[in-house]
């Protein structure tokens, strides 16, 4: 009997090894491969499945192995007000690319988690906001059987990534163990997904709402790597930098933290990873302030037996409105600070994976971490920043007095002024409406010529103009991404054209690209121009889809006079609707006067004309041709003469278009406003509802609030290819430099200097222009003797 069960069991084991050989055991590592294998390969088959739908930008980047940042969207259903939400979700993604990664939203829409949102489905999840679902892990299949939409939280946004191999994430906090929940057990799905997930989350540490500690035990047990993104183990607490716990262990760079995540992938543990980052330092200052807020808000929950998953909503925001917005500040920049530092770490992830040795990886390219919504800070917050710089918000409209006649302030330069900076910056993209343009340039060789018939030595060019998307150009070289509105004909391919978003440029089957003829003598100056540009006059803004949306999320709206009276009368009223700046572009003396035609002008911002575009303005605005018989000719004229004729013009001007930009050539710049000599920085002040109440009589201004101040030339000997985009390069780099917080004789100055390099190229925005050489230095520094002079203002 017992050799009948010794050969039995021989016999099965016989038969179990052979069975082991066919179905080998899933180790670890084995099991870690086979995700891999999923992630890399058969997720491909996946990308448009009944689930999951992966944009074609996330894929290619998957394919080729290229650094990807998963971002979660309850921020924008749930975590924000609207428009806030939608200007900081754009605001995520762009930190992401700036530090060298594709970012990748993640929400469910109709039924699919997509993975990629374009621009039009941020805007659709801002604006149904908190009537979406805030989706977890426990509701993903619930919401994509019935075919619903929402925000997926920190774990359902890790589930998704993973399914398509992105091996980052990056979100604002993460959930934990709530206070009190040893009699609530109320705990976070995000802890229990860090442990089942191998998925790196950067985030600003644990919500300070919640209990760290416990969250920290909660952690170790389920296995998840704590790391803060510092030189210490101190444990961040969202809107503090330090939360009094200590992290296990600590990553001081970008590349240690990529090789501690590709160290745990090659592992095969199939956990996640927490990197908890500080909240910049910058905003720390508030820190207490917000704190305090939070504790009064947990109270008020308690007392309205406010429990679950609508805690936190309810907290954030009774916060955001006991600190009058420092809350909500402090949320955009660090969420906007980790989308940065996620970015970076995905950058270096990408290479050591590829096979690049870790000397030899290359940092991320920018060090940039966050903006600041518009307008400037609550007094609160102002009040704790400069009780950490040591110095007062009154001191530094001291420093823009010193500023505004040109004096340069060695303020300018230290890291005070930067925070500052950083503190005026806004969040959005700027929208572009105008023609895009074939040009075909004609640049005569000779000095003399008449009109007589012959032919002349000359060159003829081609190239792709027009002042619309000559602005677009320029504000995309320096990588502000603007949405450039346009049109086309079938007839014509935009080459050339790859670094601007031209997903809002309409083809007309119907009509043919603007053609333009500009003639220019040889030293560059233009004769006249001929253009055909019916085109134009058939685009109709009504039918431009999503162009509500766009522009009530942008910071500024620049417009072309290319075209119909009826188009930017609609564009007008579109921004006065929504508060939105709007810039026009004159174009040129024949287009100028458009505005005042149909009104238009009452809902403009700031205009930017020539002298002879300022004549036809005023001329239009009185409705009388005053200036006619004594008209100056601005290449003969004196300085003085020219900006006497200039600034009475502005005067009447002023009251209905706050902001008058004069490009005068060889002369320089004149930069009228009607805000008084205390003004520092100009955007917050564009908008229909600052704009100041004119009792004057004759149209003119008051005079205390008139300003006037002469710009003069960088460098009047600045060599001269052609002038035909220069004014465009100008004006771009201005709303850029306003975009990102400099002040007023900044923005001019890096403006001309961005016209400069526009003169001494043949291209309208040559490719000498980028961030760093209009806006990485102040360009004061290289002509110390620019002296700007007030001409007129009221004090």
């Amino acid at each position: 009997m017992r050799a009948f069960f010794r050969l039995e069991i021989s016999v099965l084991r016989k038969v179990h090894q052979l069975w082991r050989q066919k179905h080998p055991p899933a180790s670890a590592v084995s099991c870690y491969q086979e995700k891999k294998l999923f992630a890399t390969t058969s997720h491909r088959n996946r990308f448009n499945s009944d689930f999951v739908w992966v944009s074609e930008e996330v894929q290619d980047a998957l394919s080729s192995k290229k650094a990807v940042v998963a971002l979660e969207s309850t921020i924008i259903t749930h975590g924000m007000p609207y428009p806030h939400n939608f200007s900081t979700a754009l605001c995520v993604e762009r930190r992401v690319r700036e530090n060298g990664a594709i970012p990748a939203t993640v929400a469910v829409i109709n039924g699919k988690i997509h993975v990629g949102l374009s621009d039009t489905d941020i805007i659709w999840l801002a604006e149904k906001n908190n009537k979406l679902i805030k989706i977890s892990r426990r509701d993903l299949a619930s919401v994509i059987s019935q075919g619903g939409s929402g925000g997926t939280t920190v774990s359902a946004t890790m589930i998704a990534a993973h399914m398509v191999g992105i091996p980052i994430f990056a979100t604002g906090g993460i959930g934990g163990v709530h206070r009190g929940a040893e009699s609530s057990f109320d705990v976070s799905a995000d802890l229990t997904e860090l442990g089942r997930t191998p998925v790196a989350v950067v985030s600003s540490g644990v919500k300070s709402i919640l209990d760290i500690p416990k969250t920290l035990e909660y952690l170790e047990t389920q296995g998840v790597l704590v790391a803060s993104f510092s030189d210490s183990c101190q444990f961040p607490a969202f809107f503090t930098r330090d939360s009094g716990h200590q992290a296990p262990y600590s990553v001081g760079t970008h590349l240690e933290a990529a090789k501690m995540i590709d160290c745990q992938l090659g592992l095969g543990l199939l956990s996640g990873m927490l990197i908890a980052v500080p909240i910049p330092n910058e905003i720390s200052p508030a820190g207490q302030i917000i704190e305090d807020a939070i504790a009064k808000a947990l109270t008020l929950a308690r007392e309205r037996n406010i429990t679950g998953r609508e805690v936190t909503p309810f907290v954030l925001s009774t916060v955001n409105q006991i600190t009058q917005g420092e809350s909500l500040v402090a949320n955009i920049a660090l969420v906007e600070n980790n989308a940065s530092v996620a970015g970076g770490i995905a950058h270096c992830l990408a290479q050591l994976r590829a096979g690049v040795s870790p000397q030899d990886v290359k940092p991320p390219p920018h060090a940039s971490s966050f903006s600041i919504l518009q307008p400037a800070p609550s007094p609160a917050l102002a009040s704790a920043i400069s009780s950490s710089t040591g110095r007062s918000t009154s001191a530094q409209s001291e420093d823009s007095d010193a500023t505004s006649d040109g004096s340069s302030s060695d303020d300018s330069h230290d890291n005070e002024s930067k925070s500052y900076r950083k503190a005026n910056k806004a969040h959005g993209r700027p929208v572009i409406l105008g023609a895009t343009v074939l040009d075909l340039t004609i640049h005569f060789s000779v000095k003399e010529f008449q009109m007589d018939g012959a032919t002349y030595p000359g060159k003829i060019s081609k190239s792709f103009g027009g002042v619309g998307r000559n602005l677009a150009d320029c504000l995309s070289r320096i990588g502000l991404n603007p949405v450039f509105v346009s049109a086309i004909g079938k007839d014509i391919s935009l080459d050339g054209c790859s670094h601007m978003d031209l997903s809002m440029v309409q083809c007309l089957d119907d009509q043919s690209t603007a053609v333009c003829c500009p003639v220019l003598r040889q030293d560059g100056h233009q004769i006249y121009c001929v253009g055909d540009m019916e085109i134009t006059t058939a685009f109709d803004a009504d039918k431009v889809e999503d162009l509500d949306k766009v522009i009530m999320s942008a910071p500024i709206v620049m417009m072309d006079g290319n075209f119909s009276d009826e188009t930017i009368l609609n564009v007008a009223k579109k921004c006065s609707k929504y508060d939105v700046p709007l810039w026009y572009e004159p174009t040129d003396t024949n287009k100028a006067s458009k505005p005042f035609k149909n009104g238009a002008y009452e809902n403009i911002s700031i205009i930017s004309p020539n002298f002879n575009e300022l004549v036809t303005m005023y001329e239009a605005l009185m409705k009388k041709q005053e200036l006619s018989s004594d008209m100056i000719s601005i290449d003969s004229a004196d300085v003085d003469e020219v900006l006497n004729v200039c600034v009475r013009m502005c005067q009447a001007l002023v009251p209905h278009i706050p902001v008058v930009l004069v490009t005068l050539g060889s002369q320089g710049v004149l930069l009228c406003h009607s805000h008084g000599p205390d003004v520092e920085y100009l955007l917050p002040l564009l908008r229909k509802s600052s704009f100041p109440e004119s009792t004057a009589p004759d149209l003119l201004i008051d005079e205390a609030s008139f300003h006037a101040v002469h710009y003069p030339a960088l460098n009047e000997e600045a060599p001269i290819s052609s002038v035909s985009g220069a004014g465009d390069c100008l004006s771009a780099t201005f709303v850029a430099a306003m975009l990102e917080g400099h002040r007023i004789d900044e923005c001019v100055c890096q403006s001309m200097n961005a016209a400069e390099l526009s003169l001494a190229s043949s291209a309208a925005v040559p490719e000498t222009i980028s961030h760093d050489s209009v806006l990485g230095a102040d360009a004061r520094d290289s002509f110390p003797q620019w002296k700007p002079r007030i001409l007129k203002t009221g004090n």
